[in-house]
């Protein structure tokens, strides 16, 4: 089995025809990047909640094909949408910033984010020079994970 044969026979049975989608591996150094195109439509299926449906995805690929791909750190990515989640979040830790250096108040999301979207949170600040004099930081454990940003102390 292939991971586009597995991808396509997981939307078959999603009730997406094998005809409404595209799915192309890329090899990019250290990793394969796994691109699922389907119909706007049918998209939230895959995506679910913040990305958790497409993380699932992900890490049963990931599982699955391990040992035939094991020097590579698999991607799947589904209609760009961690390249728009990346955008979004880009965008929210800007607005973040910008009301942390306003009031001097340290701020928390409410919601938890996974490790790669923590580290584009934390990239994003560390990146613009503007936000100098903000840190952010990530406190506890699993789903009760909270990032706060915050003035440096």
């Amino acid at each position: 089995m292939t991971i586009d044969s597995f991808l396509t026979q997981l939307s078959e049975h999603c009730g997406i025809e094998s005809d409404d989608m595209t799915v192309t591996v890329v090899e990019d150094g250290e990793y394969l990047r796994v691109s699922i195109q389907v119909p706007e439509d049918d998209s939230g299926i895959f995506i679910g909640y913040h990305g958790e449906t497409l993380d699932s995805i992900q890490r049963m690929v990931r599982i699955i094909f391990q040992e035939e791909f094991p020097e590579h750190k698999i991607m799947v990515n589904l209609n760009d949408y961690r390249e728009q989640r990346e955008d979004r979040l880009s965008e929210i830790t800007e607005s973040v910033a910008e009301r942390v250096l306003e009031t001097g108040e340290k701020y928390t999301f409410n919601s938890y984010f996974p490790a790669h979207e923590r580290f584009v949170i934390h990239s994003c600040l560390a990146k613009n020079e503007k936000y100098g004099e903000l840190e952010s930081i990530s406190e506890g454990a699993g789903k009760n994970r909270k990032l706060t940003i915050q003035l440096k102390k």
